[in-house]
């Protein structure tokens, strides 16, 4: 390929033609010339192709959505060679291709570090590490690609800031349940004995233990350990809608892994259940740090897909699934009217023998719509569309709270907070402790 340099020399001698108009002999000087500017780009190219270069691509160990991560290529060469190198990232990774401007010599290697900011979870095929190599007259270019393609893994949110950070700071050092935590009214299940103190409700006195010690004891209660966790995960039509650059899905997703680390700290057997209108995935969780690491694989590339959800089917899955009680948390995000009364029936039937909990993600093209001032006759048939829309999910939570189902409504920043609140909430009276807790 040629160069700059090179295409600015033909043009030159192109215009020499033109004076063979009137100097005949100028006709064979200019073509012996171009003649002598292919050949020359041609040995040049050789050269260049010849120029031995080796490269390396370091990743870091992890890829997550959102999230700031340093990619360096390292080239060397026993020959000093001028090169530009390309990247060629996958739309998923980075909004287009990277290029740089690099030099190697025999004592220093190149290298270039780029930042990176995975757009979409997934597994997505990096393109080769492609290099154009400057000739030594600087006439022509040689490309070719050092490094072939490879696929890369990038995952769902994994670091919290916040009161959820700190929640999963805790479980993460196994405090949640394991290593019991001694805050008074944290749950029902019985924890140590220990001297009355003024303040102590009565109900926590232990008259028998205190007769026989001659003295008022109180009792220590911690969190319920061992109980059944199912997380139903709406992946349907709803939560393909972007909010922030970022799916509702994506939230959901992240929503639930947290709750998924927090519930395992504490001991609990959690089952993740992804559905449309067929069930995509089924991950069960054991109490093990490995198998967290196992769900995060297994789920890292669900995706929406733009069919309506069978809430019915979801319901029979986790009637297959749990045989026993079990805690079910339902994260959806419903922006359809009709679709309100097929949920409220599919959790009515769970409450039959499970204890359901609704999240509910809020659109925000609703909420935008909803509490927006219309500028024209169709904005204000919008506005009027999302307000119906708002009341009939405010309705619907407060029939599902009338039969004893727990609702929480949240924002995408406030998802996975609200989903731990509520969560916890089921087993310490309404999500109090763990206000105090964070």
């Amino acid at each position: 390929m040629p160069t700059a340099r090179a295409i600015v020399a033909a043009v030159l001698f192109t215009l020499a033609l033109t004076v063979a108009v009137a100097v005949p002999w100028m006709a064979g000087v200019a073509l012996g010339a171009d003649l002598l500017l292919v050949l020359a780009i041609v040995a040049d190219a050789r050269l260049a192709r010849g120029v031995p270069l080796q490269a390396r691509r370091r990743w870091p160990s992890l890829l997550v959505q959102g999230e700031r991560a340093t990619v360096e290529v390292r080239v060397s060469s026993t020959a000093r060679a001028e090169l530009v190198a390309r990247e060629a990232l996958h739309p998923g990774l980075a909004e287009r291709p990277l290029r740089r401007a690099l030099v190697t010599t025999p004592d220093d290697d190149a290298v270039w570090s780029y930042e990176l900011v995975p757009r979409r979870r997934g597994e997505h095929l990096v393109g080769p590490l492609t290099v154009r190599v400057l000739g030594p007259a600087r006439l022509a270019w040689s490309q070719r690609d050092l490094l072939p393609p490879e696929p890369r893994r990038v995952y769902p949110q994994t670091r919290w800031q916040g009161r959820v950070g700190r929640l999963l700071a805790l479980a993460h050092r196994r405090e949640l349940g394991r290593a019991p935590l001694r805050v008074r009214g944290m749950g029902t299940e019985p924890y140590a004995l220990r001297e009355y103190r003024p303040g102590d409700p009565p109900t926590r006195i232990q008259w028998k233990a205190s007769a026989r010690h001659d003295r008022l004891l109180s009792r220590e209660d911690t969190w319920e350990r061992g109980t059944r966790l199912v997380i139903l995960l709406d992946c349907a039509r709803a939560m393909a809608s972007m909010d922030g650059g970022r799916s509702k899905l994506d939230h959901a997703l992240a929503a639930a892994l947290a709750l998924t680390r927090v519930a395992v700290s504490r001991g609990d057997r959690v089952t993740l259940v992804g559905f449309s209108d067929r069930i995509e995935r089924i991950v069960r969780v054991r109490s093990d740090q490995r198998a967290i690491a196992a769900a995060y694989r297994a789920l890292y590339d669900v995706e929406a897909r733009l069919t309506e959800p069978a809430y019915d089917l979801a319901v029979e899955t986790v009637s297959a699934a749990e045989s026993r009680r079990a805690a079910v948390v339902f994260l959806t995000s419903v922006v359809d009217l009709a679709a309100t009364e097929l949920l409220r029936e599919a959790l009515l039937g769970l409450g039959r023998k499970h204890r359901p909990l609704l999240i509910n993600l809020e659109d925000p093209d609703l909420v935008r719509l909803a509490f927006g001032v219309p500028a024209s006759l169709e904005e204000a048939f919008a506005k009027a569309s999302s307000l119906e829309m708002l009341l009939a999910n405010r309705r619907l939570g407060r029939r599902l709270q009338r039969a004893g189902i727990a609702v929480a409504t949240a924002p995408a920043d406030q998802l996975a907070w609200r989903a731990l609140e509520a969560y916890l909430g089921l087993w310490a009276g309404g999500g109090a402790s763990a206000r105090r807790l964070a």
